[in-house]
């Protein structure tokens, strides 16, 4: 019988802990959009470095992320290491397509170009039905929550003294990635520090921000 019982609090705790944490908040209207936060830039350089694990094996990349959009609204990321060698380019035309323009052979797989999309696509605010814009009041009391959905599962911003300070990924039983946002000094800025968490896949990707040099 303690078995058993042992048993079935250890099922209760794992579905308690992939449960996501924003069951049960409650829908409110929307007085202002989350959409006030969407970057616009013309150009921005970051350090980015990504750390992580595989199984038994370690693996670390680094070197500069560098955004920009061009005259005709199409958006590019491109990620180079300190040789100058492309790690991947990636670009959304105006009415926000998207495409790889290149990438580096050991990278060059479909679940790969999925998650650096989605990624992206959070930051830059991309990718997601703007229709189903909701707001479910407190994150865990800090903040206003928005929710919008993807085509897989949903994104949410925390929004916390008119700041853009937090982005999660989730679907209706986890949180996948956490996206920690810091030191925009306008609303539509694009961030200083940007720290990508993903849980299930373990590992992380850290940008910050290269003021010199950006426009050369």
């Amino acid at each position: 019988m303690k078995y058993y019982l042992r048993l079935s609090s250890l099922i209760i705790l794992f579905f308690a802990s992939c449960a996501t944490p924003y069951k049960g908040l409650q829908q409110q209207p929307v007085r202002e959009s989350v959409y006030r936060f969407q970057p616009e830039y013309d150009r921005v350089l970051y350090r980015c470095i990504v750390d992580g694990r595989f199984i038994f094996k370690k693996f670390h990349l680094s070197g500069v992320l560098f955004f920009k959009q061009l005259e005709n609204g199409t958006k590019r990321a491109i990620f180079q290491n300190e040789m100058g060698i492309a790690f991947f380019d990636m670009e959304w035309d105006k009415n926000g397509n998207f495409k790889v323009r290149q990438m580096m052979e050991q990278l060059n797989k479909e679940a790969v170009k999925k998650t650096l999309r989605k990624d992206l696509e959070m930051l830059l605010m991309m990718g997601m039905d703007k229709n189903s814009e909701i707001l479910m009041g407190q994150d865990r009391g800090k903040g206003q929550l928005y929710r919008l959905n993807r085509e897989e599962g949903y994104v949410y911003y925390t929004v916390d003294d008119n700041r853009l300070v937090k982005i999660e990924n989730a679907d209706n039983r986890k949180t996948i990635v956490t996206v920690e946002i810091g030191g925009k000094t306008t609303p539509k800025a694009m961030p200083d520090r940007v720290l990508f968490k993903h849980h299930k896949a373990n590992f992380t990707i850290s940008l910050t921000k290269i003021e010199r040099n950006v426009n050369e």
